[in-house]
């Protein structure tokens, strides 16, 4: 039996390391100003977040086209593959919902595989990563969905923003902790929870503070970290994503440090600005 791991966008895996792993990404659709793109194909994030700020309304997004999904589940059946479909958290959008509705219309339900990664962006990106090698060793599907689980039980997810702004106006985080984050000039740092939903983490005053905050965070959980990539992902912050890297590097012992850029769907709910940290840790 052979698999293929199948992704939406959100995931943000660098297209390089996607090739090499042989996944799949699905689009998914960003709404600016009334008109339809869809990320990666006809909207690229360098040009996203150059006239991010020039937008008339905060973008909005929505799951990927069923009947794209559809095509795609169809298209890996016929390669004679199953399909090991890892979709954005079930706390952020209905992506899970649709692709499990989806299977359903398949032609070989029993051989489509649906799995909420309860995360976003890269930290996703990460699992499906890590889910693409151990399918690959030629585990059966409970085998290997055991490991996968196990695997996403422990991903951590940390991250700063330049601003709540954008969060709270897409309904990702309270209303109450935008309002205390604007009214005390802070830098947030914010995290995933276990249930795949975004909550407020601490506060700190200087974003310079906000990164080495990441740092601290990671240093005190991480396990086995020389034998962990980490995953950083920024929104048109490139510099300071260097920045986290060497705090890393001087502080932590590591495999390897993966960056990749924040794309235009998460983008659209985080702003410019934004940097996130993935990581394995103790739960």
């Amino acid at each position: 039996m052979s698999f293929k791991v199948l992704v939406d966008s959100a995931s943000d895996i660098p297209l390089d390391k996607a090739n090499e792993a042989g996944i799949i990404t699905v689009p998914m659709p960003v709404n600016i100003d009334g008109k339809t793109f869809l990320e990666g194909v006809d909207l690229q994030t360098e040009d996203f977040y150059a006239k991010f700020k020039t937008f008339k309304e905060l973008p909005k997004t929505s799951q990927p086209n069923p009947n794209t999904l559809l095509e795609a589940y169809e298209k890996i059946l016929s390669e004679g593959h199953d399909v090991a479909a890892i979709h954005l958290s079930s706390g952020l959008s209905s992506t899970v919902a649709t692709a499990r509705m989806i299977r359903e219309m398949t032609s070989a339900p029993e051989r489509i595989h649906v799995i909420d990664s309860l995360g976003a962006s890269f930290g996703y990106g990460l699992l499906a990563l890590f889910s693409q090698n151990i399918l690959k060793s030629g585990a059966s599907w409970e085998e290997a969905e055991n490991t996968i689980l196990e695997y996403r039980k422990h991903m951590r997810y940390v991250f700063t923003l330049d601003t709540l702004e954008y969060l709270v106006k897409g309904g990702r985080v309270s209303k109450p902790a935008g309002f205390i984050g604007g009214l005390l000039d802070v830098k947030p740092v914010l995290h995933i929870t276990p249930e795949g939903k975004i909550e407020p983490f601490a506060k700190v005053r200087t974003r310079r503070a906000a990164i080495r905050k990441l740092v601290d965070v990671m240093e005190q959980e991480i396990v086995d970290s020389e034998e962990q990539v980490i995953g950083i992902s920024h929104s048109a912050c490139f510099d300071e994503a260097q920045i986290l890297v060497d705090e890393i590097h001087q502080r932590i012992k590591v495999k390897d440090i993966w960056i990749s850029e924040i794309g235009c769907v998460v983008g659209s709910h985080t702003g410019p600005g934004t940097l996130a940290l993935f990581y394995s840790c103790l739960k």
